[in-house]
């Protein structure tokens, strides 16, 4: 998925702790490129996460449906309690 790397850069406002963007500045030479790459970093991590638990529902739907079309409704199987008769 991603997102536009030619889209327009526009300033944004942040509240940051002042000694931490303090130490940060004086050992990154481009402290906006840098916290762009971070961002980046972690929207193609969140992105990963996504389709990896859409890729595992769609698999645990796929499984419930063959066990469904092999085997039937469970509810046959369950008493008017809940209760498996066996």
């Amino acid at each position: 998925m991603g997102y536009d790397r030619t889209a327009p850069k526009r300033p944004v406002n942040l509240n940051l702790d002042s000694d931490l963007i303090d130490q940060c500045r004086s050992s990154v030479a481009n402290f906006s490129a840098y916290v762009e790459a971070l961002l980046t970093a972690d929207l193609a991590q969140r992105q990963a996460r996504a389709q990896s638990e859409k890729a595992r529902t769609e698999r645990a739907i796929e499984a419930f449906s063959a066990l469904y079309s092999e085997h039937g409704s469970s509810r046959p199987c369950l008493s008017s309690r809940g209760a498996a008769i066996f």
